[in-house]
């Protein structure tokens, strides 16, 4: 299965070259960036007026969590195109949330996290891909801010992976953590393409499982 995956573009729609890949996978933070009242439903247009007719244009299944800076929650979608916060869908996890930074979207508190994936968890359907907005602790996962303060990545999404080791987790959110990383067995992409001052840096990152 070959995968086309990427995250964190803000508004910006890559060319892809489909032509050897199975499904495309976007790891949230599709949407233009902003902020007040009207940002859901900027985005929602956006959405329905240019996301939506690219992602029906390639011709192949796209799956999509929405990220921090994705303030919408409800849009129609055409038939390729699979997206959820907090969804199981055939064999691939959906999950939007990470950690609380700032005033975002889709953002709680690790013991918050936990719950949601572990209620997903136990369904007795476990997937082998997960498809995340943030990454887990300590990998792909490290920035600094100006004043120096470090973040990283989910604590709790960490131990879940560590408990389930789930063959691949596919995530972005932290500009400066794309690149390849493993907890235990799992393979961790984090699939960010534009740098920490939103640059086009990187590329699609194309994965065979």
């Amino acid at each position: 299965m070959q995968i086309l995956a990427f995250s964190d573009t803000h508004g910006r729609l890559p060319d892809l070259d489909v032509t050897s890949v199975d499904c495309v996978m976007i790891a949230g933070d599709i949407c233009p960036d902003g902020h007040g009242l009207y940002i859901a439903e900027i985005q929602k247009t956006w959405l329905k007026e240019r996301f939506c007719p690219w992602a029906e244009g390639l011709g192949v299944p796209v799956y999509l969590t929405l990220g921090n800076h994705d303030f919408v929650e409800n849009f129609e979608t055409p038939s390729n195109l699979h997206y959820g916060t907090e969804r199981l869908l055939d064999d691939i996890l959906l999950f939007s949330w990470t950690p609380i930074l700032y005033n975002f979207a889709w953002m709680a508190s690790e013991a918050i996290l936990a719950d949601k994936l572990e209620a997903l968890l136990t369904t007795g359907i476990m997937p082998s891909i997960w498809l995340t907005h943030g990454p887990p602790f300590g990998v792909c996962d490290g920035w600094k801010d100006a004043s120096g303060h470090y973040y990283s990545g989910s604590h709790a999404l960490r131990a879940a992976i560590e408990k389930y080791q789930p063959r691949l987790v596919i995530c972005g959110h932290i500009h400066e953590g794309a690149g390849i990383g493993k907890v235990g067995r799992t393979e961790i992409y984090n699939v960010a393409i534009l740098d920490d001052g939103c640059v086009w840096h990187g590329q699609p990152a194309l994965i065979e499982i």
